[in-house]
């Protein structure tokens, strides 16, 4: 992130998530680095406001997509190179998937690959947006896709990227010189154009889309928990089983289960299936180094007002 402070950092703060020990009900959230947005609606704008005090979330949240067009939900001023309307992520009905379209006359970077004004195109679970060298990961819900993360994140918070044939996701079309919306035009970017691109071939019988269908709306916005604060330059968000969370070097990964979910894994070890809360605590300890590594005072209380 830039030296100065974005307003963001201030409305979506990780200390106002973490001190809501329920999660969040969201259909995605958008992870910075002292910063969470979550998703909760079908239409999500980003920019820079005039007046970022005018509305706050909750006016925000009671007002539809469609009346809430100009709005600006998560709001990277004051640098003005952001603009008003930069950018936008979206539920694409048609794809049944979620999109990012360009609406800044500066661009954005996704996975360091530059995007243009207009472009548009889909989004996965674990890619960076780069906006104005505010950095930020787009994270769906585990349970609808595992988030696959670019290797020089990995390499910038030192974790070693091995990729296997088996665990290569698959390739989305990207903005790359063409223009994916309605107004596409071959100026200045080649001959090529949408229509031009090969078709995909079938997908297998167990694929499983990553959107979330509007149509299923009740049941399938997910909890998403309260994000890690850390120092990192950037957000790691990985899946509890990607590494081994008790090893020091992994101390800025926090898990991504519950305090009721780490009580119950401490009682369920033991040949009795008891245990007291000292033990609870030794047990969280040892299996996570992120919390090893985290002031007592913190979660031992969360752990204590859950026990």
């Amino acid at each position: 992130m830039p030296d100065t402070t974005v307003q963001a950092s201030i409305k979506h703060s990780n200390s106002i998530h973490e001190s809501n020990k329920d999660g969040v009900k969201a259909y995605a959230k958008i992870a910075a680095q002292n910063w969470t947005y979550y998703i909760t609606r079908l239409n999500v704008n980003i920019g820079r406001s005039s007046d970022p005090h005018a509305l706050t979330d909750a006016a925000l949240a009671s007002i539809p997509d469609e009346d809430a067009k100009d709005a600006v939900h998560i709001d990277l001023g004051p640098s003005k190179m952001v603009s008003r309307q930069h950018a936008q992520i979206f539920f694409n009905r048609d794809k049944e998937t979620w999109w990012l379209e360009v609406l800044g006359r500066n661009g954005l970077k996704v996975n360091g690959t530059s995007w243009r004004s207009n472009d548009k195109g889909p989004l996965e679970s674990g890619q960076v947006i780069e906006i104005a060298g505010i950095e930020m990961m787009f994270v769906l819900p585990v349970e609808l896709s595992e988030s696959h993360i670019h290797k020089q994140y990995l390499e910038r918070a030192g974790i070693q990227h091995v990729e296997s044939p088996e665990s290569r996701p698959a390739r989305h079309p990207l903005p790359s010189g063409e223009n994916y919306g309605p107004q596409s035009s071959p100026k200045g970017r080649g001959s090529r154009g949408p229509g031009s691109q090969k078709a995909l071939a079938p997908a297998p019988p167990d694929y499983k889309r990553p959107g979330t269908p509007p149509s299923a709306v009740s049941r399938s916005v997910a909890t998403l928990r309260s994000p890690a604060i850390d120092n990192l330059t950037g957000p790691m968000l990985l899946g509890n089983s990607d590494v081994d969370l008790s090893l020091d070097e992994n101390k800025h990964i926090k898990p991504q289960y519950s305090y009721a979910q780490m009580i119950t894994q401490a009682i369920m070890q033991t040949p009795e299936e008891k245990l007291n809360l000292s033990g609870i605590y030794s047990f969280i300890i040892s299996r996570y180094s992120y919390y090893r590594h985290q002031i007592p005072s913190g979660w031992q209380v969360s752990i204590f007002l859950v026990t």
